[in-house]
């Protein structure tokens, strides 16, 4: 059917489809944006892996041809056209990597492969090439991490700054309203979210852009950890749930305080689980570099399998991966099959760097490399950005302790000062109402100065309550949904952190829009002098 569509449309089109061409256009770009913020990282894997295999004594073809089939890595996957250059055109490798570095544009890719095409040239062994590249990619990959945390505290900071201002905005927006009380007040309001909402986007986008990647789960569906497990189970469940609850009470205008409030809470026990597994993941990345160089050295040092040597690794300093150590040591024991034990173990302990690694130091000993050199080079790659990883983390927490305080004050002010208008507003009406009806009853110039006392206070009168409320809720949403966006983008993990912070800020959000109007009820009282 779709496809029927899709030809009428080229043909009343002169062959093309609208927006194909702009559609293609921001798929390049989004593509070259995901590929620059990975690069670094895959290169560094890319050449853990070249450098592991080297380890075997292969030949150059064999490495172009094994790396060219680790399509996981961004890198490989021009290795593999400068394999096909060479395979099926009959090109020399350097002639082929300068082919492809001139159509590269990555910058940082490009470099490698002319290098890579210059050492060939020159003779260097590709051992010798491999090793040496593989120092300048880990120097490479620290130094864009590290430019990248000093980014993202700058920009955090400037984020908050941002949207605190657009808040204020907002508010004295709100307060002109209450003191004027103009006619089509809209575009005013619509002027605030066009604020709100381009402050947050630029914030957001300048913060991905710094922001270093360093994902945590490496996502498999099966097996995998026992919290992510969990989580989907519940998902299925709490999201359905979660989203007709909060459409029921939208429906029947439930106070949004409550439908902040509840959605918080029904999302809590995933974004719980789902921090309890990323600290998890963090904890046995921690343990893995120690547990892979000694595993590599009590292998080669002795000259035995894989399972005799899990027998003998120091499990007790190993608190974390210990009991994903015991498992597949049973297995193996038990004669069970190692590569079906292996991924079991990958997927159980959840770990994006362990299920990258882990395959790099099977991989290449199973291709006869020596497992005491290849567990040294996997350990300090993965030490390498495990140690990075533990920088950018105590800048994640400042940020975090931050953001929640800002938020709870940025939504109790905004909050607050509206009620608060809105109490004004009320005891204001009342009193000139109260004045109408005086001056009615009395006569000469006892009416003018109830009248010219009406006038006076007509500055708080005729509040448009009801709109004044869908903007104050539809400001909520847009920051809440904005500081979730900003917590997991520094944060970084998997989308389940997604969970955590909704959880958090819908809760916080939630408490104050509801307690706020018992509050002000109860300490802000303006008399009306129904007496006088």
């Amino acid at each position: 059917m779709f496809e029927d569509v899709t030809e009428r449309l080229r043909a009343a089109n002169q062959g093309k489809i609208p927006f194909e061409e702009q559609i293609e256009s921001l798929g390049g770009l989004r593509s070259t944006i995901l590929e620059n913020k990975k690069m670094e990282q895959d290169l560094l894997l890319m050449y853990t892996y070249m450098a592991a295999i080297t380890t075997s004594s292969v030949t150059r073809p064999e490495i172009f041809q094994y790396t060219s089939e680790r399509f996981e890595y961004i890198p490989s996957r021009y290795i593999a056209k400068v394999q096909r250059l060479v395979a099926k055109w009959g090109q020399n490798y350097s002639s082929a990597l300068r082919a492809i570095a001139e159509r590269c544009k990555n910058a940082t890719l490009k470099s490698m492969l002319n290098r890579y095409a210059n050492s060939i040239d020159s003779g260097v062994p590709d051992d010798d090439f491999i090793g040496t590249e593989l120092s300048s990619i880990r120097s490479i990959y620290r130094n864009s991490f590290e430019q990248g945390i000093e980014l993202l505290k700058k920009w955090g900071d400037a984020y908050i700054a941002m949207l605190l201002s657009g808040s204020l905005v907002a508010i004295i927006m709100m307060i002109s309203v209450a003191i004027y009380a103009p006619d089509g007040i809209e575009s005013t309001l619509n002027t605030s979210y066009f604020i709100i909402l381009a402050i947050s986007i630029f914030g957001l986008t300048i913060m991905y852009r710094a922001v270093p990647d360093d994902p945590r789960t490496h996502g498999l569906v099966e097996p995998c950890s026992r919290e992510q497990a969990f989580i989907r189970r519940l998902e299925r469940l709490i999201l359905p749930v979660t989203v007709a609850i909060a459409l029921m009470l939208i429906l029947v205008g439930a106070n949004a305080g409550i439908i902040f409030l509840l959605v918080g809470l029904l999302l809590m026990p995933l974004g719980v689980i789902g921090y309890i597994d990323d600290a998890n993941v963090v904890n046995r990345d921690n343990d893995f570099a120690t547990f892979i160089r000694g595993l590599g050295s009590i292998m080669g040092g002795k000259g035995i399998t894989t399972g005799d040597a899990l027998r003998e690794v120091d499990r007790k300093s190993l608190f974390h991966l210990e009991p994903f150590i015991n498992s597949v040591s049973t297995k193996l024991n038990l004669g069970l099959d190692e590569a079906l034990s292996w991924k079991k173990f990958i997927g159980e302990t959840g770990s994006y760097l362990i299920y990258k690694y882990m395959n790099i130091f099977r991989d290449a000993v199973a291709l006869g490399g020596s497992p005491d050199a290849i567990g040294k080079i996997v350990s300090s790659s993965m030490l390498e950005q495990v140690l990075l990883r533990r920088k950018r983390d105590m800048m994640v927490k400042g940020f975090v302790v931050l953001l929640v305080p800002m938020h709870g004050a940025m939504i109790a002010i905004f909050v607050f000062l509206f009620e608060i208008l809105l109490a004004m507003s009320r005891a204001v009406t009342e009193v000139m109402n109260h004045f109408t009806e005086t001056s009615a009853a009395l006569s000469g110039g006892s009416a003018s100065i109830g009248s010219s006392m009406g006038s006076s206070l007509n500055i708080f009168a005729n509040f448009p309550e009801d709109t004044m409320r869908t903007y104050v809720v539809t400001i909520l949403l847009m920051l809440t949904i904005a500081n979730v966006l900003a917590g997991k983008i520094v944060m970084g993990g998997d989308r389940y952190l997604y969970y955590f912070f909704t959880s958090l800020l819908c809760v916080v959000t939630g408490i104050i829009y509801i307690i706020a109007p018992i509050v002000v009820s109860a300490f802000f009282v303006i008399p009306t002098f129904t007496g006088v």
